[in-house]
């Protein structure tokens, strides 16, 4: 096959669905990558921290980036499959 044969080949098979998806899969990736370093700093904080109401604070806003993060995590996990 030519050249301009295989590329419109290639961008059948690269449609507008699966370049989309592959940015979806991408993009997630990117925000768990910085979920992560977000639950880090926070556990450093956490750790560091001597005042009660800030602690409790810091100890809410982890709980809720774990769970964001586990999420994000099925999600992804939810794409490699399909």
């Amino acid at each position: 096959m030519k050249r301009k044969k295989l590329l419109k080949r290639l961008s059948d098979l690269l449609s507008g669905e699966e370049r989309k998806k592959n940015k979806h899969h991408d993009d997630l990736e990117m925000l768990l990558a910085k979920l992560k370093e977000k639950e880090v700093k926070l556990e450093e904080k956490l750790a560091k921290e001597k005042d009660k109401r800030k602690h409790e604070r810091l100890s809410r806003e982890l709980e809720i980036a774990k769970a964001q993060y586990a999420k994000g995590m099925e999600t992804l996990q939810g794409l490699d499959e399909s």
